[in-house]
């Protein structure tokens, strides 16, 4: 008898940029009819921006560019972190070779196609006037050839730093919009959203589309189509998932490789549950910690502060509402005050990034609220009577940790009996107990 192959487990929450087609994706329906409108658009002629934080998604969805869009439309992923942006010979160089491999995958008759610009010559003439010429040629009126370039960013650093012509940009748009068969997409981490007025005439700013998080049916779907033949989830197990990762992409593939995994090891078991989600809640906690930590590496003093406070509003009362004036009053205790004015600017900032969700204020994701109670931890004030005072501002926030430990267990308990009961409160249940939450003075 031959050896039955075991399943395949289809997550693969750190794949790499040539394993991103081979993992399931979900949602960003928006984001391709926007896509195609404006590939498709007669007048217009520039590129479209989707923007969105890390892990968001931004890749995969053009490595999942073909699933969407029919056979008239030829799409050529460059990753441009693989791209030789030393020069711009070297650069037109190699995004011709992408397009060559892109109309192999496709089978079309290359033979027409001119060889590689000799050295010396000039790379945009030959890449303009005889390699893209071909091209359409070969791909033939009714079809569209669509550049899908990730991580734009890096050409802006290749133009500032001179290893790309100042005038980058205004090429790549005037091939736009000398061959209406050309369209481009290109991905920017939201770090570098100020930085898109950069790209025009290429892109404007009417032309970024922002990718968010899923929603909690895509959520759902994630996490269960591509196991239904193996096992099936609660609905109650998905909600306590999605409260734990507030439907960020790259938290649900490690939820969904988690219960694979946990699945394999007990095939038998074909019903997994909120229990079973409990149970692998730490372990995907331990892969995720240091992009939780790179994310509050990145936000400035007021917004941490703001974030602190709120996750130590919600760790001594779950069911208090939170707001400006509750997080002002929050900080006043703790020697770090705050005015209104700078309290909502934070609020619409971390609002923006889904870090916070919802009126009153939540903590989008559950795993982070568990990260910030374990490691957030601000600097000294910037304000000198405060910086003045050490010993009773450690005092009191020294007083301060020792109530949240105090009511710890208490709380984690009622949270955790709620997240059960289905409800949407705080998903601090979901949470391994934490008791750390400090402010410290740093020399």
């Amino acid at each position: 008898m031959a050896e039955q192959i075991p399943p395949v487990n289809p997550y693969r929450p750190d794949a790499d940029d040539s394993e991103l087609k081979l993992v399931p994706f979900a949602g960003r329906q928006k984001a391709f009819e926007r896509l195609y409108q404006r590939l498709t658009d007669p007048i217009r002629a520039e590129a479209t921006i989707l923007l969105g934080q890390q892990g968001v998604g931004k890749t995969a969805l053009l490595r999942h560019f073909h699933t969407f869009f029919d056979e008239t439309f030829v799409s050529v992923c460059v990753p441009l972190r693989q791209m030789p942006l030393t020069d711009e010979d070297a650069w037109l160089k190699a995004l011709a070779q992408r397009i060559t491999s892109a109309l192999v995958m496709r089978n079309f008759t290359l033979a027409r196609l001119p060889q590689e610009a000799p050295d010396g010559s000039a790379a945009r003439a030959w890449f303009e006037e005889s390699y893209l010429l071909e091209v359409f040629n070969i791909i033939r009126r009714h079809r569209r050839l669509a550049l899908l370039l990730d991580d734009a960013d890096l050409l802006l650093r290749a133009a500032d730093e001179g290893r790309l012509p100042a005038d980058s940009f205004d090429y790549l748009y005037r091939l736009l919009t000398d061959y209406r068969q050309l369209g481009i997409v290109l991905t920017l981490d939201a770090r570098f959203e100020s930085e898109v007025v950069r790209l025009s005439p290429l892109a404007m700013v009417t032309g970024v589309f922002r990718l968010t998080n899923l929603t909690p049916d895509e959520s759902a779907w994630l996490l269960r189509e591509p196991v239904r033949a193996f096992y099936s989830l609660s609905d109650e197990a998905v909600a306590a998932i999605y409260r734990a990762t507030g439907g960020q992409p790259r938290l649900l593939q490690r939820f969904g490789d988690a219960l694979f995994r946990h699945w394999a090891a007990q095939p038998e078991q074909t019903a997994l549950g909120t229990e079973q989600a409990k149970t692998l809640l730490p372990q995907v906690y331990a892969a995720s910690e240091h992009e939780f930590r790179q994310m509050w590496m990145e936000m400035n003093q007021t917004e941490r502060l703001v974030l602190t406070a709120v996750a130590g509003r919600l760790f001594e009362d779950p069911l208090a509402p939170i707001n400006a004036a509750a997080i002002a009053a929050w900080l006043v205790e703790t020697d770090y005050p705050l005015d209104m004015t700078a309290i909502n600017a934070a609020i619409r900032s971390l609002e923006y990034r889904e870090v916070f969700t919802g009126s009153p204020l939540q903590i989008g994701a559950g795993l982070l609220q568990t990260w910030l109670l374990d490691n957030a931890r601000l600097s000294p004030p910037a304000n000198n009577a405060s910086a003045a005072r050490p010993t009773s501002d450690a005092q009191r926030l020294n007083r301060r940790v020792a109530a949240l430990a105090i009511v710890a267990l208490a709380a984690l308990i009622l949270a955790l009996m709620i997240a059960l009961a289905g409800t949407n409160t705080p998903e601090s249940g979901l949470a391994p107990p934490t008791v750390t939450l400090a402010v410290t003075n740093t020399p």
